[in-house]
Parts: structure tokens; C-alpha cells; sequence
């Protein structure tokens, strides 16, 4: 009997938990790196013809991550295991949280499940007369401002004009991923999707939370799920729309309170656990708006993505970006080495 396969979820940067690294980081693994909500998803994206030969109800999380270190501020990973008819497989799901898409994306996917593969062949090394590789499900999960384009084959990539391709022929790579671009969900669509409480209120999250000045105004059109949901996921929701808006605790709390007593403890729970984290943290904020100076006064305003980066890191990484943008760097790349 085949061990279960492995399902990789993934989305920009790393680490479990919801203190450090960024915020999409801290939710998405809280949330989809559970079996039953990545589960959810999957039910969302795989096409039916496959889905049904998925056995999802034995997904099984593996540790570790296959994202490029230059590219943890951008991509987060969570691997699962599962069987598909028996045989081993991976589902490798990617989320990509940066304002626009990647136009690489499907050379870095053929990269990540090359990892998968090498893994999986030093845990389960050949045996004769068998295939020696699984295969592998991959998804891009997206919630930028703007919608996917980027090619999702790798074919799409490659500098040839229609009739080389054609004389090439099965020499053309072929490495495909599935792509969830919630950018082109809307509320009525994102309702209708077989996922679950946490999933759906993960990306309606991600879609409204950011920049928000009072993120109760949209949360009351979900006021039925949110009432429904365990605290273990209120928590991290909660706790992720604080990081990422500018909405008043207070105003949090008050609102929380319509929907229960659950829900205002669930409130009133994350505040603590953000004040808390406020005070061991409140040296590594001043460390980064003085980052945020200097880089730029020397290259000039930096984009959202990039001053969030640096909020959300820790007093290790700020030291390290700091000695680069000393030593010299000479571009704004050179100092988050990407």
C-alpha cells in the first residue's frame, strides 16, 4: 500500500504561527496548511474529471518548503500527502501575494516540483519495475491587484516563433500548473465554491483586508460566517486583518461583540496577543522605518509590497538588509537579495 502523497499549498514567504514573517504568510499556512481547508480549495480548483480520483480525505501535511530563499517575500509553500488511485502523488498549490503576477511563474514551478521529486526519491528510493516518480498537482493561488497573465505552461516561456514549435515538436517542454486568480471572483462566485468557513473567509480576507480603514464594514456582509466559525481560525483571521488594516482594535472588538460571545473572545484574544507581540517587537519596528528611510533616500519611494516586507520582518532580517544597503548595494534588489 502506497504511503499517503504529498499536496503543497504554497504563497509568498515562510514559517508557521502568526508572529513574524508577513502577514499573508502567518494566515495562509494557519489556515490552509490544515487538511480539511486545503481540501477545500483543492475541491475548488482540480478539474472533476481528477478530483474524484483524489483521495482528499487522506491528505497528510509534510514540513519544509521548496521556495527559492530570493523569493520567500513573495511565495509560501505547505505540502500535503495523498494517494490517487493507489499510487503516490503530489498537489503542489502556490500562493502568489504580490501586487502584480509573475511572468516566471511556470519556470519556478518546474524548479519546486523538481525539489518535490528529489525528496520524494531520497524518502522512497526506486524500486525496480516501478516508475520512480509520482506524479505532481500543481496550483497558483493569486490575490494581487491585477489580473493573472503570465503563461501557465512553460511552453510559454520559451523564445520560439509557431513554426519552430511545430518542427520541435515533443521537444517543447510541457510543465502545466492550475491557477486560482481571485482576482476574477467575485462575492457571489466566491460564496457558491465548496470551500470551507476558514477558506472563504481567508480570501475574502486577503481581497479586502490591506490598506483598510474600517474593515467591519465589509466583515458584517460575512457576519453569518464569522459567527460560525471556531476561535482557532477566528484568531488568525482577526489577527491578519489587524496587521494588514488600519481598523481600531476597539472597532474590532465592538463589532465582534454583535456576533456572540465566541467571536468577541476571539477579539479580545488577538488584541492581547498583538499588544503583546507590539511590546517584544516595538525595536524592530523603529529598525525598520529607519530601513524604510534610507532606502529610500537613496533609490527613491518604495512600493507597498517592499515597506511591507520590512515591517513585517524581524530584528535579525533588518540587520541583515541594513549591513547590504551599507556595504554598498547597488540597487534596491541587491540589498533583499532577489
Amino acid at each position: 500500500m502506497s504511503e499517503p502523497v504529498s499536496t503543497v499549498c504554497a504563497m509568498t514567504g515562510g514559517g508557521d504561527g502568526l508572529s513574524g514573517g508577513q502577514p499573508h504568510d502567518a494566515l495562509f499556512r494557519s489556515v490552509f496548511g490544515d487538511p480539511e481547508h486545503a481540501g477545500s480549495e483543492l475541491r475548488s480548483v482540480v478539474p472533476p474529471e481528477l478530483i474524484g480520483h483524489l483521495d482528499l480525505d487522506r491528505l497528510v501535511r509534510q514540513d519544509g518548503t521548496f521556495i527559492d530563499d530570493a523569493l520567500r517575500h513573495r511565495h509560501t509553500d505547505v505540502l500535503f500527502a495523498t494517494t490517487v488511485r493507489g499510487r503516490d502523488a503530489y498537489l503542489y498549490v502556490l500562493l502568489e501575494h504580490q501586487s502584480t503576477p509573475d511572468p516566471l511563474m511556470a519556470f519556478r514551478m518546474a524548479g519546486y516540483q523538481h525539489r518535490i521529486w528529489e525528496r520524494h526519491l531520497d524518502m522512497y528510493p526506486p524500486e525496480a519495475g516501478h516508475r520512480p516518480l509520482p506524479l505532481i498537482i500543481p496550483i497558483v493561488i493569486y490575490q494581487g491587484r491585477r489580473r493573472w497573465t503570465a503563461p501557465t505552461d512553460l511552453a510559454g516561456l520559451l523564445d520560439v516563433d509557431p513554426e519552430l514549435s511545430v518542427a520541435a515538436g515533443d521537444l517543447i517542454p510541457r510543465v502545466f500548473y492550475l491557477l486560482d486568480d481571485l482576482t476574477v471572483i467575485d462575492e457571489h462566485e466566491m460564496r457558491a465554491r465548496p470551500l470551507s468557513t476558514a477558506a472563504r473567509l481567508t480570501f475574502v480576507s486577503f481581497e479586502n483586508a490591506p490598506g483598510d480603514r474600517d474593515a467591519t464594514r465589509w466583515m458584517g456582509e460575512w457576519a453569518d460566517d464569522l459567527a460560525a466559525l471556531d476561535q482557532r481560525w477566528l484568531v488568525p483571521i482577526f489577527t491578519y486583518i489587524l496587521r494588514v488594516s488600519v481598523t481600531p482594535v476597539d472597532r474590532l472588538v465592538d463589532f465582534a461583540t454583535t456576533l456572540g460571545p465566541d467571536v468577541k473572545e476571539a477579539a479580545m484574544t488577538t488584541a492581547e496577543q498583538l499588544i503583546a507581540e507590539g511590546e517584544s517587537r516595538g525595536a524592530a519596528r523603529g529598525e525598520a522605518r529607519v530601513l524604510i528611510n534610507m532606502l529610500t533616500l537613496k533609490f527613491g519611494e518604495l512600493d507597498d509590497d517592499t515597506k511591507n516586507l520590512v515591517r513585517g520582518a524581524t530584528a535579525d532580517q533588518i540587520d541583515l538588509w541594513s549591513a547590504r544597503f551599507v556595504a554598498g548595494a547597488a540597487d534596491i534588489d541587491a540589498v533583499f537579495d532577489r
